[in-house]
């Protein structure tokens, strides 16, 4: 019972994590379904289609990106793994967790990475939490430029050398209107 426990834990804080889901609402059905399978899956420690370890650095423009979550989803569904980088880029990532000990990996294969910095600001929390905004840029966080990874058995380093791009989405085209001005 307490493992369940542990998990369901897990899953309220993958929850609190906020992704852009503003832009990218997939992501946050990743997460919630990845920490659903991680509650159920919880007590039964290390699965075999889950790598040792992986980890790895974030850059952008060359430069260390700092507090990002870093989100991995199996391609061929199953349990997403989650981490956040430090002051110098650096990430590992966690699958899951076994009553207190964490599980370090990601499931085996091909998956969708996604990495954000946005988290979104709780100003009635105590203390206050402020929104901090996203510093990737909008092309990684789309469906179409969302960044791969392939993950292998045993321990993996897995580098992201993101460029520099606008954060907020292009504005739409603009139209011709139809008819006639008035």
């Amino acid at each position: 019972m307490g493992c369940l426990l542990d998990g369901l834990r897990y899953h309220r804080e993958l929850s609190a994590m906020k992704f852009a889901t503003a832009q990218s609402p997939w992501i946050r059905r990743f997460v919630v379904s990845g920490a659903i399978f991680i509650a159920a899956a919880g007590c039964s420690g290390r699965p075999k289609n889950v790598a040792k370890s992986v980890r790895g650095k974030v850059t952008l423009g060359g430069q260390p990106l700092a507090g990002a979550t870093v989100g991995f989803a199996p391609i061929e569904g199953g349990s997403a793994a989650v981490g956040q980088t430090d002051a110098t880029g650096n990430y590992k990532l966690i699958w899951g967790r076994s009553g207190s000990r964490l599980i370090e990996g990601a499931q085996i294969g091909e998956n969708t990475v996604n990495i954000s910095t946005f988290v979104e600001g709780a100003p009635s929390a105590k203390p206050p939490r402020p929104e901090v905004p996203e510093k990737v840029p909008y092309k990684y966080r789309t469906a179409e430029g969302a960044l791969k990874a392939t993950v292998k058995r045993g321990s993996n380093v897995i580098n992201f050398d993101l460029e520099p791009g606008p954060v907020q989405p292009p504005p739409p085209p603009k139209g011709k209107t139809k008819g006639k001005a008035k």
